[in-house]
C-alpha cells in the first residue's frame, strides 16, 4: 500500500531525525573499528617480539578474549541492523518526496 503525503507532518521529522542519528552512529562505529584495527596490529607486532610471553598472556586472558569476540560479533550484528534500518527509513522518507 503506497501512501501519498501532501505535507510533511510530525512523522516525517521524527523519521528524519532517526535517520540522521543512525547515520551518525554508523560513522562513529566505522571510526571506532579503524582504531580497533590499529590496536590489533600493535598487539600482533608485540606478539612477534615476545611470542612466549604473548602466548602465556593469551592463555591467562582466554575468558576475556572470548568475551571480546562475542562482543564484536554482537556489535557487528547491531551494525547490520542499523544499515537495514537506514534503508527502510530512506524508503519511508521517499513517500514524502
Amino acid at each position: 500500500m503506497k501512501r501519498m503525503y501532501k505535507f510533511k507532518d510530525r512523522h516525517y521529522y521524527k523519521t528524519r531525525k532517526r535517520l540522521e542519528h543512525a547515520e551518525k552512529w554508523i560513522q562513529g562505529f566505522l571510526a571506532t573499528e579503524r582504531q580497533i584495527a590499529i590496536s590489533d596490529r600493535v598487539t600482533q607486532s608485540m606478539a612477534a617480539e615476545a611470542p612466549i610471553t604473548f602466548k602465556l598472556a593469551q592463555l591467562v586472558m582466554l575468558p576475556t578474549i572470548l568475551l571480546s569476540y562475542l562482543k564484536k560479533y554482537l556489535v557487528w550484528q547491531s551494525f547490520k541492523k542499523c544499515k537495514k534500518e537506514i534503508q527502510l527509513l530512506r524508503k519511508e522518507l521517499e513517500q514524502y518526496e
